[in-house]
């Protein structure tokens, strides 16, 4: 009964409460992986769109006035086996005018630098300059095979979102630049597959999660123009010209949500005799929390809010179960059951990372085990915090939750951040 109880105040607190802070020492790591397009251009040649996100956090920024401001370089090479083809570079300044905004891991700066190529094979490798550090990053490399686009006459699937699509008034697809991949989320994103043929009148798209069969469907949605990435307010949209080959491009829905972590194969058919055109895509967990990338970590994390029986049973399962474990326990949460991804479960492990973090003390003491991180954890951000001295010139924090009426006030009695429970 105490463990429903806890449930129910957990999963309150997690819709209506206030939107959780997120620790700027988070240690999920930032990963730089372009996302490649290939789109056809006139004959033989192909235009293959390097696509790139910076977080702002691997940028330095200096203080210019009351902005601050950073100054980057990315520097593309496209080689064919040791030979180097063709290289570009594109510079990009950008200025805030909050320093907080510089370590918030969702700002990024993103762009597009596009080559022309011919039927081959290439790498394409990337460096990453900031101009104000002098400090250099290599991006993850990217083999290219355009003879087998040019071939088969089917271009690489580009990952949309189609509900957030203006631009300056007009509407176009914004494009997922996260990494060439798709977010593991409860939000759906879209598949526009460009073909070369506009007299094709559906596509047979198998999809593989992880080697297990998730979907073969049969779309026949679609439209026909040229196609080209374009910037807009710093975002990147699929949009239509006429300057470019004409494709049918057939749109996929309904199928992101229902994929987890880890690879996808598209075998993609214009007919039963025609041959399949294989892609591979990545569903990451974008900012997956540090707590829950360890299986065992993330079980024994429930004796917040767990009975310490059901957790040790948790425990006793074979270590390759662990995952499984856990997704069947939070299977029980979930608030949207029917996709993979179960925002209850997210919720609780971000706030496990944020008091880690936030509430770790001079002592050392983990932030997770002191009171003000058992509420957090339990609560999450509260509407109001104050701060006040007793008539001991203790520090007393006082945790307001409108929502709940909670009230949880805590002392500082040894001065070392060390705040522990009096009232709540």
């Amino acid at each position: 009964m105490k463990k429903l109880f806890l449930i129910f105040i957990f999963l309150s607190s997690a819709i209506y409460g206030q939107p959780r802070l997120r620790s700027d020492s988070s240690p999920n790591p930032l990963q730089i992986k372009p996302t490649i397009s290939v789109m056809p251009d006139t004959g033989k040649t192909v235009v293959v769109s390097y696509l790139y996100r910076i977080p702002y956090k691997l940028l330095v920024f200096e203080k210019a006035g009351s902005d601050y401001k950073a100054s980057m370089r990315i520097m593309v090479e496209v080689l064919k086996g040791d030979e180097l083809v063709v290289r570009d570079f594109q510079d990009k300044k950008v200025t805030v005018d909050n320093f907080e905004i510089t370590q918030n891991r969702d700002a990024s700066v993103q762009g597009i630098i596009r080559f022309k190529l011919q039927d081959d094979e290439y790498e394409m490798n990337g460096v990453l300059n900031d101009l104000n550090s002098e400090k250099e990053i290599k991006l993850a490399p990217e083999h290219v095979t355009t003879s087998e686009t040019i071939e088969s006459g089917i271009y690489s699937p580009v990952v949309v979102d189609f509900s957030d699509s203006n631009c300056n008034g007009k509407q176009f697809p914004l494009i997922v630049n996260h990494s060439g991949g798709i977010p593991f989320s409860s939000k759906e994103f879209q598949l526009v597959i460009p073909v070369a043929d506009t007299s094709v009148q559906k596509l047979t798209i198998e999809l593989k999660n992880n080697d297990d069969e998730v979907v073969t469907k049969t779309t026949t949605e679609s439209y026909v123009s040229g196609l080209t990435i374009s910037e807009c307010n710093n975002r990147l949209y699929l949009g239509k010209v006429e300057f470019n080959q004409p494709t049918k491009n057939f749109v996929l829905n309904n199928f992101s949500t229902q994929l987890n972590e880890g690879k996808v194969k598209l075998s993609i058919k214009e007919n039963e005799d025609s041959k399949s055109s294989e892609f591979t895509l990545q569903v990451d967990w974008i900012d997956k929390p540090f707590s829950l990338r360890n299986p065992e970590l993330a079980i024994e994390m429930l004796q917040y809010i767990e009975n310490e029986n059901i957790v040790d049973k948790m425990l006793d399962a074979d270590e390759d179960d662990y995952k499984d474990e856990l997704n069947e326990y939070w299977k029980k949460y979930d608030p949207t059951p029917n996709t993979k991804y179960n925002e209850l479960m997210e919720e609780y492990y971000s706030r496990i990372d944020y008091a880690a973090s936030k509430f770790r003390n001079l002592t050392k003491r983990n932030g997770i085990s002191t009171d003000r991180g058992k509420v957090y954890i339990k609560y999450g951000q509260p509407d109001k915090i104050e701060r006040s001295s007793d008539e001991y010139g203790y520090v007393v924090e006082t945790w307001i939750y409108g929502n709940n009426k909670q009230k949880f006030v805590f002392v500082d009695k040894d001065g070392t951040g060390n705040f522990i429970l009096v009232e709540g």
